[in-house]
């Protein structure tokens, strides 16, 4: 017997989540959009107008109360993250809540014990790793026992300076290492899982071209160890767009755009390999489906995005901004 489509609800109605409904709708045969809230009503109405037969509902307490909806995906700005996670999961909704999650260890940690509580699913919308390539890249590894001792990558686009644009907001969590960084450093900290290993020793740089902002504009995170690890984020500069993962006999380019990967070189032994399944949709579908396919399951957890890894991630972040005078970008939120 097919299994009941999961009932979606989405909490903030940006871009991104524009993009989200749309790959819902049109590929997530496990998923269905049931409803959307926005601080505004207005706005609310609009979106359903795009996304015909789902329901406006007037604030995200009204959305929580509906018993028809299942999951979540909250997609407003990260200083709402955390009283949006507890909302919803006291509810006993399922969430999955745009990167990154949080902003410091204090919040993932009281936001999780809460999930298990409630015997819910609470996952960082980390969609890269869910891509058919890179699944594929991350068996490729394992089967062929395959060392990587290096990896570089970076996330970076030069945006227009302006005082107003959230990105350069620190009251809004802005900067590169919370706005981009957390891409690159999930790639770190993921391969570093499938390789069985830690992730290295951490030293950092930050940059500033516009003092004023008090964010950090461009980070670079070098990590040493077993894995050591080049790892970039900018606001202000363009940065490259593959991913480079290298080790003895094997070198491995994720092409542009690496955190949409689609296609992927390896040179291993000698040979030449491509990975580069089709696919469809904007790729969020691939997130989509997997936790659609976790509630459906009654799964505890998800074994691709985990929960140990988000910490992780959240951790390099916190630490690193608070060393680099940039405390006030991680506080607790309320």
């Amino acid at each position: 017997m097919q299994p009941q489509a999961v009932r979606w609800g989405i909490a903030g109605i940006g871009q991104i989540a524009h993009r989200f409904a749309a790959d819902l709708t049109q590929h997530c045969p496990d998923a269905m959009l049931y409803g959307a809230a926005a601080r505004s009503v207005t706005r609310a109405t609009e979106f359903i107008s795009e996304f015909q037969g789902i329901k406006s509902y007037a604030s995200y307490e009204e959305m929580a109360a509906d018993p028809n909806i299942e999951a979540v995906y909250i997609a407003t700005i990260n200083p709402t993250h955390k009283s949006l996670i507890e909302l919803y999961l006291q509810h006993g909704k399922h969430v999955l809540v745009e990167k990154p999650a949080l902003t410091n260890t204090a919040d993932w940690d009281e936001m999780f014990t809460l999930a298990r509580k409630q015997n819910r699913l609470l996952i960082e919308a980390m969609k890269t790793i869910t891509f058919p390539a890179y699944r594929s890249l991350r068996q490729f590894i394992q089967n062929n026992h395959i060392q990587i001792s290096h990896i570089d990558a970076a996330y970076g686009g030069a945006v227009p300076f302006d005082i107003n644009n959230r990105v350069f907001a620190p009251d809004l969590c802005g900067g590169a290492s919370l706005d981009v960084g957390v891409y690159p450093l999930w790639l770190y900290a993921d391969l570093c899982d499938c390789l069985g290993l830690s992730t290295g020793e951490l030293t950092t740089q930050f940059v500033q071209n516009n003092p004023q902002t008090r964010v950090d504009e461009t980070a670079i995170y070098q990590f040493s160890g077993p894995v050591s690890g080049t790892i970039g984020a900018s606001i202000t500069n363009d940065m490259e767009r593959i991913a480079i993962l290298s080790g003895p006999n094997v070198k491995i380019v994720i092409q542009d755009k690496w955190w949409n990967p689609k296609v992927i070189d390896i040179e291993y032994q000698g040979e030449q390999f491509q990975i580069s399944p089709q696919t469809q949709g904007g790729g969020f579908e691939h997130e989509i489906q997997h936790v659609s396919r976790l509630i459906q399951n009654k799964a505890s957890s998800s074994d691709i995005i985990k929960e140990s890894t988000s910490r992780t991630v959240i951790e390099i972040v916190e630490t690193s901004l608070i060393k680099n005078g940039f405390t006030h970008l991680t506080a607790r939120n309320i």
